[in-house]
């Protein structure tokens, strides 16, 4: 029959030296790591020297704080934009117009928007048909007889879409010609800060 080995039962000594131990390591763990890790509480600045006094800052980021821009290395932006550079605002009052012509065989015709410097519009036109020559331009408000400055110009277009900015106070818009031989209807939409969309 064998025997069984008993092992003596731990004296109220070896328990608390046993329990001082473990509080000593978990309070330990607790100030080097976990306060630095979960909430940037870094007493000892350990959490700094060993990389993880960051993490907190990662998780716990709350609603609407600043952006921390992403390293080049993670092929991400290395800032972020600002309102300056993403918002336009306008005292000119928004508007949607719409607008059209028909233009004989070999006539031109104008539709132009007032506007102030630095508003801006979204565009839309369609032709019924033909080929018209098509000519966005604008003119300063004290701009002298025939003087103009053209932004986009096609010997041949029948619809163009887009979104025009003024570069400086006056009217901004479009003239077409009827290159064809039948007469053909301009259907224009404008949605933005123009202040009037007119025939002159």
């Amino acid at each position: 029959m064998s025997s069984i080995e008993t092992r003596p039962t731990p004296s109220n000594r070896q328990l608390l030296i046993a329990t001082a131990v473990a509080l000593a390591v978990g309070s330990l763990l607790l100030v080097t790591t976990v306060l630095p890790a979960e909430y940037g509480i870094d007493p000892t600045g350990l959490g700094a020297r060993m990389g993880i006094f960051a993490m907190s800052k990662d998780a716990e980021e709350p609603l609407g704080a600043s952006v921390v821009p992403a390293t080049a290395s993670e092929n991400a932006p290395t800032s972020v934009p600002s309102e300056s550079t993403t918002v336009v605002r306008s005292e000119t009052p928004y508007r949607h117009d719409t607008m059209s012509l028909t233009l004989a065989p070999g006539e031109g015709a104008e539709i132009k928007a007032s506007m102030r410097t630095g508003d801006a519009f979204v565009f839309q036109w369609q032709a019924s048909g033909g080929d018209l020559a098509v000519d966005m331009h604008g003119e300063r408000v004290d701009a002298a007889k025939d003087e103009y400055t053209s932004y986009w110009i096609e010997p041949v277009q029948r619809e163009a879409s887009g979104s025009f900015t003024a570069p400086f106070e006056g009217s901004h818009g479009w003239y077409w010609l009827n290159r064809g031989t039948t007469p053909v209807t301009v259907a224009l939409e404008v949605s933005g800060f123009q202040t009037k969309l007119y025939k002159p």
